[in-house]
């Protein structure tokens, strides 16, 4: 299953809590707000009805918890980022126990 959207804040911890299957694999695509602009400019609209890209980007780097792979895709292309992603994801954005859960460990033999 491959979700795509804008969760922010303590929503995120919330997605990774609903999904159960693991291990999930969570990348937060994160280049800074002027990249962001530059590209809605290229294409020719918005992902983010009447929030701005500036209000997003405040909410994601103070109040969304670091699960995952971040990845400032600012300087690559779609193709890079996938590579980047490809070469990293097991080893820096695997989620295997969700969020807040107590690791549970087996009970020590005497």
């Amino acid at each position: 299953m491959v979700t795509q959207d804008i969760i922010l804040g303590d929503h995120l911890t919330e997605m990774t809590i609903m999904i159960t299957s693991r291990p999930l694999i969570l990348i937060v695509l994160a280049p800074p707000v002027d990249t962001i602009a530059g590209r809605e400019r290229a294409c020719g609209k918005t992902a983010h009805d009447t929030w701005t890209i500036e209000q997003l980007d405040r909410v994601l780097r103070h109040e969304t918890p670091r699960l995952g792979l971040w990845l400032d895709s600012s300087g690559q292309t779609a193709a890079e980022s996938v590579d980047e992603i490809l070469a990293r994801a097991w080893s820096e954005a695997s989620i295997r126990t969700p969020p807040n859960e107590p690791t549970r460990t087996q009970p020590r033999a005497n």
